[in-house]
């Protein structure tokens, strides 16, 4: 007893302990604690140095991904904030212009993104260009040239004329617009004699050309070079 050595005693071998074979075939020891039965992934330097070479292509994917997601969601809602139509003076109704000057008429209407701007007659009947006399721009501009009288035409010259904007938004219609030319010619007003009994009222009249009336208004009288204030033109005759 005092001078025997103590008998080596092994572990027990525990079931399964020989280990297991993988899919390749290749025989794969068993860590010390594993219960029976129970396998391991395998976890091999060769997977390891895969897993991390293919990781920078795998984030890169879904970095890719996210941003064509981000970069759609911004254009939808860029197209949607920011198409849009309106009018830029809608309460135009009326242009006189006179037939030695001729006119540029930008529609009244516009859109973003840009619209598709175009002219019609108040009828619905398209706009179309006559040399020399009128002439629908690109830009959406109406323009009527000067023309001598024996070119006048008031199926271009006096009618009604609208324009349209359309683009992704839809389309608008601006009101009618009344497109007149005039001619410039040399005219006289002068003012009717009037008779009228002491002490009573004369009323004196400015007479203008017809041809030219609904363009003249009157500014001001004068008596004796004497400015009249306007709107005081019944002058009492001295008793």
């Amino acid at each position: 007893m005092g001078g025997a050595e103590a008998p080596l005693i092994s572990p027990p071998r525990l079931a399964g302990q020989q280990g297991w074979r993988d899919l390749r075939g290749e025989q794969s020891p068993v860590q010390h604690g594993d219960l029976p039965g129970q396998k391991t992934a395998p976890h091999t330097c060769q997977d390891c140095q895969i897993f991390l070479k293919n990781t920078p292509a795998l984030y890169g994917m879904w970095l890719v991904t996210l941003l064509l997601l981000y970069s759609l969601q911004e254009v939808h809602s860029e197209d949607v904030g920011s198409t849009r139509l309106y009018f830029v003076n809608a309460s135009l109704q009326r242009v006189t212009y006179s037939s030695s000057v001729g006119v540029s008429l930008p529609c009244p209407a516009g859109g973003t993104p840009s619209a598709l701007l175009r002219w019609y007659l108040a009828t619905g009947d398209d706009i179309y260009d006559v040399p020399h006399i009128r002439h629908v721009h690109s830009n959406g501009t109406l323009q009527l040239y000067p023309f001598s009288p024996s070119a006048y035409n008031s199926y271009i010259h006096d009618n009604d004329y609208f324009c349209t904007a359309e683009n992704q938004a839809g389309k608008i219609r601006s009101p009618n617009i009344r497109i007149k030319a005039v001619f410039r010619e040399p005219y006289t007003v002068r003012v009717a004699d009037q008779r009228s009994m002491r002490g009573n009222v004369a009323v004196f009249k400015c007479l203008i050309p017809a041809a030219v009336q609904e363009y003249v208004s009157v500014v001001s009288w004068e008596r004796d070079t004497v400015s009249i204030v306007p709107g005081q033109l019944m002058l009492r005759c001295p008793p």
